[in-house]
């Protein structure tokens, strides 16, 4: 067996009506993304004793982090954008990392208190944003949430501030719907979703997004479009032409 097929694998030994049986885990890859070495030794052995992940790779670059991620994709990155060279870096490393490796998730854990890079970080679809003063044990609940396919924000930091705005849409423009609701791009994409039977539960991983996010859309949407039920949602936007 190669060392990767080692790697993916973790077995666990159950007793079912008193007969021993053996049960294959997989090991979440991690990639730790951070310029500070006292940083990335932190996060490697937070995680050493935990059997379901695997620090395979970390860099202080985004070059270097491209490269590990080529190699070895991981399952979740744990990012800084504040990579120390410049606001765009690490905003752009998020950017390329979600998009060159389909299904990998993307944990920021930083300091940065810049709104901007924030707000675009977020905007790009990462599953989580939590500040680097955090308990060790908030990050690690947000590693496996994140990898359960939740999504984790510091709520109670900047962070939470900046998702909400994010989710209210408030700095871009709505989109109008063909019968006059005014819906924004996120609106619109629940309510196609809904109108092809999804619940909440399977919008959120489809969009990726929270099921508590999705709730927050629904409620919007049966506000805009007037109605009480969320099975009146379709069928009023339909009347109205707007799916």
């Amino acid at each position: 067996m190669t060392a990767d097929a080692l790697l993916d694998r973790h077995t666990a030994t159950d007793t079912v009506g008193g007969v021993p049986t053996t049960t294959v885990r997989r090991t979440a890859r991690l990639l730790v993304v951070d310029d500070e070495a006292i940083v990335r030794f932190g996060l490697r052995q937070l995680f050493a004793a935990d059997p379901h992940l695997a620090v395979v790779g970390e860099a202080a670059t985004p070059r270097d982090a491209l490269v590990i991620a080529d190699r070895c994709p991981p399952d979740l990155v744990i990012l800084d954008v504040d990579l120390g060279r410049g606001d765009a870096a690490g905003v752009e490393l998020a950017r390329m990392l979600l998009e060159r490796h389909r299904g990998v998730r993307v944990l920021v854990l930083t300091g940065c208190r810049d709104r901007d890079v924030m707000m675009r970080t977020v905007r790009l679809g990462v599953h989580g944003y939590v500040r680097k003063g955090a308990d060790t044990a908030d990050i690690a609940r947000a590693v496996h949430m994140l990898l359960r396919g939740e999504s984790v924000f510091d709520t109670g930091g900047a962070a939470g501030a900046v998702v909400m705005d994010v989710l209210r849409d408030e700095d871009r423009p709505p989109a109008r719907g063909l019968g006059g609701a005014m819906l924004t791009e996120r609106e619109n994409q629940v309510l196609r979703l809904l109108a092809v039977g999804m619940s909440n539960r399977e919008i959120g991983r489809r969009l990726v997004i929270s099921e508590a996010t999705v709730k927050f859309h629904v409620r919007n949407l049966r506000d805009k479009l007037d109605v009480r039920r969320r099975t009146e949602i379709v069928y009023t936007a339909t009347r109205q032409g707007i799916v």
